[in-house]
């Protein structure tokens, strides 16, 4: 009698099986290079904007309020500060008093720190305000105001 001669099919093919296992291999090394290849995105940043404007007024602000920079931007568009005056910018939350956040910087942008408490209202969507200021005194008129919005 003659020995069964091996099965030559497909399923028991050694090329075959060796393959399979090499596109496997290759399809791992993939799905675990992929991410360091292609790191995910980042996160966007948290910035919010708030033109700041009033009806009775021609001062024209445009605030961008940075979480990352724990700042807020400002651009100074348009309205003078006049002689002896400061423009002053505030934070408004709801019926709660205005929170100074400091006298802006005279020129066309000023970058502003923000506190850690105030941070946190502003993340919410608080108002800002620019009143115009005896210099040194803040008692004066509001003359802009915006609610910030996310961009």
């Amino acid at each position: 009698t003659t020995p069964a001669a091996p099965s030559t099919g497909l399923l028991g093919s050694l090329a075959f099986w060796r393959g399979l296992a090499a596109a496997a291999l290759a399809a791992l090394a993939v799905f675990v290079a992929l991410p360091l290849v292609n790191p995910p995105l980042p996160q966007p940043e948290t910035r919010l904007v708030a033109s700041l404007a009033a009806d009775n007024s021609n001062v024209k602000y445009l605030a961008v309020y940075d979480a990352a920079r724990q700042e807020v931007g400002l651009s100074h568009v348009s309205g003078e500060r006049g002689a002896g005056k400061d423009f002053e910018l505030w934070m408004i939350e709801g019926k709660t008093a205005p929170v100074s956040m400091g006298v802006i910087p005279a020129g066309q942008t000023a970058r502003m720190a923000v506190t850690p408490a105030v941070q946190e209202k502003l993340a919410q969507g608080a108002v800002l305000a620019v009143s115009l200021e005896p210099a040194g005194q803040p008692t004066g008129p509001v003359v802009a105001a915006g609610d910030l919005k996310g961009i």
